[in-house]
């Protein structure tokens, strides 16, 4: 098990370091960001030395392997738009961040599963049908347009959730959290959706094929034989090998 997780990470290394490369070059030659630093009114003794300040007076290579030295150690450089350290952002935007993937995460485990039982016992049944359908929806509309469509929907007609933000906050320990407000709350709901939205899915077709599967093999006919009722059957032996 060490060996094979030791050679995942090794073939995952130069595909972060092409996409760190790409990321990088986007940076570097797309846009000026000492002109985004410094604004409209600065001399050119200012821009100069700004430059030196942040090594861009440097080759690209340079520049590029200072990165991923830094990066290596937990050190991002600066932000060019809010000019504060980008380790410092990380942090503070890691507890929303965090949240929002949890509730999501939960959201897709706890409709899912149940839709994919549901869908796996009784695949002829009208819901049935209408969960499938639903399911290509899920997979094939892209997150941003459900995203977009959300908020359309229920924040700009409808007016019941919030499009943006993260509500009321409470700090419990240096983590500041919104899952104990209301609002807070309120404001997970639509991106909770939107992220959780294609996982959903997804797990439910899963769950359903291998419902259906396991449903066929020798050991639910033997447990049917048996005289094992149908709850037993499916929550007891399908679900659990599932």
């Amino acid at each position: 098990m060490f060996a094979f997780i030791i050679s995942r990470l090794l073939q995952a290394l130069p595909v972060m370091l092409t996409v760190a490369l790409l990321s990088f070059a986007m940076f570097a030659y797309v846009g000026d960001p000492v002109a985004i630093m410094l604004g409209q009114d600065y001399t050119i003794a200012q821009r100069d030395q700004l430059v030196a300040d942040l090594g861009l007076d440097q080759p690209f290579f340079v520049q590029f392997m200072k990165f991923v030295v830094n990066a290596a150690q937990g050190e991002f450089g600066l932000s060019y738009r809010l000019s504060r350290p980008v380790a410092q952002l990380i942090v503070e935007r890691a507890p929303a961040t965090l949240e929002l993937a949890l509730c999501a995460a939960i959201l897709a485990l706890a409709v899912g599963v149940p839709m994919g039982v549901y869908t796996g016992l009784y695949r002829n049944s009208w819901l049935s049908r209408f969960f499938l359908t639903f399911s290509l929806i899920g997979v094939s509309l892209p997150t941003f347009l459900i995203g977009i469509l959300l908020i359309l929907t229920f924040s700009v007609w409808l007016g019941w959730l919030p499009s943006f933000g993260r509500g009321d906050t409470v700090n419990i320990g240096g983590w500041s959290t919104g899952l104990l407000t209301w609002s807070g709350l309120k404001a997970l709901i639509l991106p909770s959706i939107t992220l959780g939205l294609f996982q959903l899915t997804l797990i439910m077709r899963l769950v359903r094929a291998e419902m259906m599967e396991v449903l066929r093999t020798d050991y639910i006919k033997f447990a049917r034989a048996r005289g094992l009722t149908n709850r037993a059957v499916h929550f007891g032996h399908a679900l659990k090998n599932t």
